[in-house]
């Protein structure tokens, strides 16, 4: 039953996800509030989602998720990234994978930057990331027309409340390139004290939109539990951390080809 799953899944990745990078695994942290996470500006998964979010770091942080995705062990999904804060500046780099029984290879390398600007009560945060695709496959001879592209990102907080707005494969605004499209997402989060955070994203692609609502409430500053809605899909999740480290666990259901789960951990550091 295994083969079969693993040969159907291949089949499907050929012939309809080929080049598609819509699998990657953005974090776990955001899986649990719905991936509504583009204006929360928190971590380092933020810069998969809002490249302006990372410049609210005020330490070095590394991440790590590994996802696996409906339930198929052969199938390797993770990513990694580093941030570190200079002044009013963050600089950051980062990797996503999918890797298919070794016949089929998705990347995606990331460099960031980003700069925050203060204004009384009031912070603005400007961002870009510079992306390059590769794909590769032992089926097909795959190539990309235009491999690089870029992200742009503004977040704006006013005390508690924050808007974010990220402009997302950049390069391809207003057409499919390489199986990809352009995204124009839409964030708005709402924190109250160090309990409660709320988040919503909108996200408008050529082809679709999507809605996305989270819910992350912390006891103690150590551990908080997860909801929220990735459009009509529900995830949930929780988180461990303390002052230097963090454990994330995810999941979103899918009523047709399962549970995808994710599992984060991050380290961080803060120069005194």
């Amino acid at each position: 039953m295994k083969k079969i799953i693993i040969i159907w899944f291949i089949t499907f990745l050929l012939s309809t996800l080929w080049s598609d990078f819509s699998g990657m695994n953005n974090g776990t942290r955001s899986l649990g509030m719905g991936n509504a996470y583009s204006a929360l500006g928190e971590g380092e998964e933020s810069l998969f989602y809002n490249p302006a979010c990372t410049a609210n770091l005020d330490y070095n942080a590394l991440g790590l998720s590994y996802q696996n995705q409906y339930g198929i062990s052969d199938l390797l999904n993770l990513n990694m990234a580093a941030i570190l804060p200079w002044q009013d500046f963050s600089y950051g780099m980062a990797i996503q994978q999918v890797n298919l029984l070794d016949v089929y290879n998705e990347d995606i390398f990331y460099l960031n930057i980003a700069r925050k600007f203060q204004f009384n009560d009031s912070q603005i945060n400007l961002g870009i990331n510079g992306k390059y695709y590769m794909v590769s496959g032992d089926e097909a001879d795959i190539s990309l027309d235009r491999p690089f592209d870029i992200d742009l990102g503004m977040l704006y907080q006013y005390k508690g409340f924050h808007l974010g707005y990220s402009s997302r494969n950049l390069m391809r605004l207003g057409e499919e390139k390489d199986h990809m499209e352009s995204s124009q997402l839409i964030g708005m989060a709402v924190k109250w004290q160090d309990l409660l955070n709320l988040t919503a994203d909108y996200e408008i692609t050529p082809s679709d939109s999507f809605v996305r609502l989270g819910i992350e409430l912390w006891f103690y500053n150590t551990f908080a539990p997860r909801i929220g809605f990735d459009d009509k899909y529900l995830t949930m999740g929780f988180g461990l951390r303390s002052s230097w480290w963090g454990f994330d666990f995810g999941l979103k259901t899918h009523e047709e080809l399962g549970t995808t789960y994710r599992f984060g951990f991050n380290l961080k550091y803060k120069e005194k």
